[in-house]
């Protein structure tokens, strides 16, 4: 296998000025790709150490770093690699270093969106989720709005008189004394349609 040159050691993507330069990093790429495959793990640690700097770059992103973390990112990125590396076809190993780049940066920004819906999610939940109470939840608002339909029915089953003092009581906030000043009556008066009309209420409801 041909030796690894000191500047592609150096540098995984070099500024190479001529075809001859492209050609021979295509050559090192391909027998390097080609062995990893096969399984030389030396290729394959050749092939990571080379690209390290390029994982780096992409992990110095604000928007990756911030979401991942600089260190699970990098981990990332090199299992991504990896995969790149034992699944590549060989078609174009002059342009390899761009399309690693390409696989590399959507492969970060595919895992970001993962830990953005997984925290717009875990926001959205209550702060107890469990589906038990979640169900519970979900019962006692029927319930709620049965209970209000029921009562809806049962208070238009009253005398107007029971009617007027349930609402004013439970509803409107009146004291009893302050009833019977409003409706210009006794306050035992008052006290007797309550009576009559929650016992009217119960059987209504019940």
């Amino acid at each position: 296998m041909m030796k690894a040159s000191k500047n592609f050691i150096n540098n995984p993507l070099p500024n190479v000025a001529t075809e001859s330069d492209y050609e021979k990093q295509a050559q090192l790429t391909k027998e390097l790709v080609t062995a990893a495959q096969n399984g030389d793990t030396a290729a394959l640690e050749k092939l990571c150490i080379f690209y390290e700097p390029l994982f780096k770059k992409e992990m110095r992103r604000e928007i990756f770093y911030n979401a991942l973390g600089f260190e699970e990112g990098l981990s990332l990125a090199r299992l991504r690699f990896i995969e790149i590396i034992m699944s590549y076809n060989g078609a174009d190993y002059v342009h390899f270093a761009g399309y690693v780049r390409c696989r590399i940066h959507f492969a970060l920004y595919d895992e970001m969106k993962k830990v953005w819906e997984r925290q717009n999610n875990e926001a959205a939940l209550p702060a107890d989720d469990s589906e038990a109470n979640i169900s519970a939840l979900g019962e006692n608002i029927i319930e709620r709005e049965e209970l209000a339909i029921l009562l809806e029915l049962a208070l238009k089953k009253l005398n107007e008189k029971q009617r007027k003092t349930i609402k004013a009581l439970y509803f409107e906030g009146y004291t009893g004394k302050e009833l019977a000043e409003k409706q210009k009556i006794t306050p035992a008066a008052v006290s007797k349609n309550h009576k009559q009309a929650l016992n009217n209420l119960k059987q209504n409801i019940a």
